[in-house]
């Protein structure tokens, strides 16, 4: 939640007057953006490897302490590593755990922590972030890393939101996932600084790639998030919202 797209939610849900525990591997930047967040709302910053099973048991206790609950979650945490590899013999085991683990494990054990309890207040909302790239959309080339173990993470979370949604359904819990084509976040976050390397050729093949020839905004995929969250969505659950432009 320090940056990117986690940031963009995590503003929009306090500006809805939602208490938020923003958790991030980057304590120092995390702390720097709960701040901006904490005159509005109760934002908590925390440092957490949500791809450690204690350390999202620690997370969850800590908002329960803080909050009484867990009513949202949102599964953002991920990434596509720092090895770049495209062909399947260049990609090794150790750069696919890492980018599974980053991803598909994070959200397994984040969803399988606050399960329990949003069971025994018969209500939930889980958010989890895929990516277009596990559809098969968006080019073989991003913004670096091992782009197979990514696409294969993001498709592995959309398979976990259908699953899910079933098994808690009769619980009130209602469990979708968001899956964002070419979002541009804010200067100094990892997509915007690949993106503003580019040669402007480059950006304009990317931008016109949508229907709409842009990209997407970070408080566009924030207002999908908040719906999801509502009250109003009541009714939506194992979905798979596309927020791509058309592209």
């Amino acid at each position: 939640a320090a940056q990117g797209l986690g940031y963009a939610m995590a503003k929009r849900f306090v500006a809805e007057g939602a208490r938020v525990l923003l958790a991030d591997i980057d304590g120092e930047r995390v702390a720097k953006t709960a701040a901006t967040l904490a005159p509005r709302a109760f934002a908590i910053p925390h440092v957490a490897d949500v791809g450690e099973e204690g350390q999202v048991e620690e997370m969850v206790a800590l908002a329960t302490e803080n909050f009484g609950g867990v009513d949202i979650l949102v599964n953002n945490a991920g990434g596509a590593g720092n090895v770049p590899a495209i062909d399947i013999e260049d990609v090794t085991v150790e750069a696919w755990d890492s980018v599974i683990r980053q991803n598909l494990r994070a959200t397994f054990l984040c969803c399988r922590a606050v399960v329990p309890q949003m069971k025994k207040r018969h209500f939930g909302r889980i958010i989890n972030i895929s990516s277009g790239l596990a559809t098969g959309k968006g080019p073989l080339q991003g913004t670096g890393g091992t782009l197979l173990a990514y696409a294969s993470a993001k498709a592995g979370i959309l398979g976990l939101t259908y699953t899910l949604a079933k098994a808690v359904a009769r619980h009130n819990i209602m469990v979708n996932a968001i899956v964002p084509g070419f979002v541009l976040t804010e200067p100094g976050a990892r997509v915007r600084n690949w993106f503003d390397s580019l040669p402007e050729q480059g950006r304009t093949a990317l931008l016109t790639r949508t229907a709409m020839g842009r990209a997407g905004d970070p408080a566009e995929l924030a207002s999908l998030a908040v719906f999801l969250a509502s009250g109003e969505c009541s009714y939506v659950s194992g979905s798979a919202i596309e927020i791509n432009g058309a592209g």
